[in-house]
Order: C-alpha cells, then structure tokens, then sequence
C-alpha cells in the first residue's frame, strides 16, 4: 500500500477536521503542518495539499510551500482541495495551485467550510459585519462542513490510490484467496441493521464461491431478515509485519429451507447425517452466502512481484 502525505493549513479548525477526519479512512497516512514538515516525508508517494481560504485566497504558507518544493511534488501524485463557503470561488482560488502543480495532479476539491462568528477575531468578525450590512442581511453563523461529505472525498482519494497497486492476475488472486479459504475454517461473521450490529465467531464450509454456517439462531438473524448484505473476516495471528495473511468478504446470506435438498446437501457437505439432525431436539439453521468481492492482504503476493494487497471481484 502506498503512504500518504497530508500537508495543511487551518484558519479556524475547518481544514484541520476535514484532514483528521479523512487520515485514517485513507489509510497508511501522516498529516503536518507547513513548519512541521520533515525531508524525509519527501518518500511518501502520495500527497494531499489542503488549505482554507482566507480573506479571498489560498493560505501564504501553502503557496510558498508548492513552489519551493515543485521538484519533488512533480514526481508524486498530487491531490489538493480547500475550505471555502462558495464552491465557485474555491474553484477560482485552487486554479492557481493547478498551475503550479500542473499533469501530476490527479484530483481536486472545493469541501464547504464553516463561520461560527464567536470563534472569529475581533478584526474578522467587524469584516465579516460590514459585508453582511452591504448586502443587508442579517449576521449569523453557517454551518455547511459535512461529515457525510468529508467521508465522501476521502473513500474517492482510497479508490484513486487502490487502482495505482500493481495488481496480480485474476486467477492468481482467486487460487490464492481459495486455498487461504480453505486451509481455515472460522471466521468472523458481521451483519446489522439500522443502530444494531452483530460479530459473530463461526466455522464454515467453502464451495464454488459460496460459504455455509449451521446455526442455532441469534440476534444476525434479526438483521438478516431486513438487511442481506453482510462483511466476514478469515485470518491468519499476527506474527510479524511480513507475514500478513486475512481477508474481508463481502457477500449476500440466504436462508436456506429447513429440511430442503439444499439443505440435506449442505449437511452432506458438513458430514452431517439426515438422522442425526432429526433426532437433535432444536432446528438448526443454515446460512449460504454468496460471495461478491474479496479484499486479500497476503504476505506472499509480495514475493510474486506484486503488491500486498489485491481485490477479487466474483
């Protein structure tokens, strides 16, 4: 995974919630000030340069600091945005840094920002007055920073750093994601609806892209019943940072009928008699769920040559 450099000014704390929001979303990140840069941040490969917009421009620090740093900026992938109560204007105050930073430059933002007038100095809040008087409306606070929104920018920025991996071969992928599948057997199964979420620790069976669970029932079912869509963890302990192994599922559950072929099939699959679960003096439940996408951290991709980290699509 490549690391990310987040480098920021902040006039009344807008910018800063928005680049300590979205710094762990992103993942494999640091964020500083101008004056806390160090040389050695110059390894990150990606950098996200924000600032607010401060009595009709872009913050000083930040401007000097792309231009002294043109160099090294213009062998990375860059992302800027700004804090700005107008979109418009934004946009028209971020031309500039496009200028600068120019073809490495792989996205741009105008996020909303925020004025609560009591946090305002004296000398900004008598200029935010006087406009308001010009235009003869009443002086009141806005409130336009969204966190919706915040999250929003940052899954875009995951997604454009997601497609930079050097991805391994579809089939590789799926081999590789099979085998670990199959030489486990316990996974952690998450479900939930509205307020309520669920984790449950369960073995399984694996079978051509789908996963089985025999349950006695619980507090999923009750998600399950009213959201389908479900996240299922399979890894390996941690020993060391080079010897990663674990994968996140995301897949659709069924409720396969009680007493069913599938259902005798699926005990088949388990070993499970028909007779020995007849004479069992509570149902059991099963659960197939079908899998849609794998998100594979894997050690050993690394020493194919390729990166860490692969998604597989099914």
């Amino acid at each position: 995974m490549k690391n990310t450099l987040i480098i920021y000014e902040s006039k009344y704390g807008s910018t800063e919630k928005i680049v300590k929001s979205m710094a762990p979303i992103i993942g494999h990140s640091r964020y500083c000030k101008v004056d806390e840069f160090k040389e050695e941040y110059k390894e990150f490969q990606y950098v996200i340069i924000g600032s607010p917009v401060y009595k009709e421009q872009i913050n000083k620090k930040i401007i000097e600091f792309i231009k002294n740093n043109l160099d090294w900026l213009k062998e990375k992938k860059v992302v800027i945005f700004c804090t700005c109560l107008s979109k418009e204007c934004g946009s028209k105050y971020l031309n500039q840094l496009k200028t600068l930073l120019g073809n490495n430059l792989v996205y741009d933002e105008v996020l909303y920002g925020n004025l609560i007038l009591d946090r305002l100095s004296k000398e900004d809040y008598n200029s935010i007055k006087k406009f308001y008087e010009k235009i003869k409306k009443p002086i009141e606070d806005v409130e336009k920073l969204n966190l919706e929104t915040i999250i929003g920018f940052a899954l875009d920025i995951k997604k454009i750093k997601d497609k930079d991996i050097v991805k391994a071969p579809k089939e590789l992928i799926k081999e590789q994601a099979e085998k670990f599948i199959k030489t486990h057997n316990t996974c952690t199964l998450a479900t939930g609806f509205n307020k309520r979420v669920r984790s449950t620790p369960i073995e399984y069976n694996y079978k051509d892209g789908h996963l089985y669970f025999i349950t006695e029932g619980g507090e999923k079912f009750a998600h399950l019943l009213q959201n389908n869509n479900i996240s299922i963890s399979i890894y390996d302990q941690f020993t060391a940072m080079n010897n990663l192994g674990g994968m996140q599922i995301l897949g659709e559950a069924t409720i396969v009928e009680y007493k069913s072929r599938q259902y005798y099939d699926v005990l088949h699959l388990k070993k499970v008699t028909k007779e020995k679960i007849d004479k069992l003096p509570v149902m059991l439940n099963i659960l197939k769920v079908k899998i849609n996408k794998i998100e594979f951290t894997y050690s050993k991709f690394k020493s194919m040559g390729y990166d860490i980290k692969q998604t597989l699509d099914f």
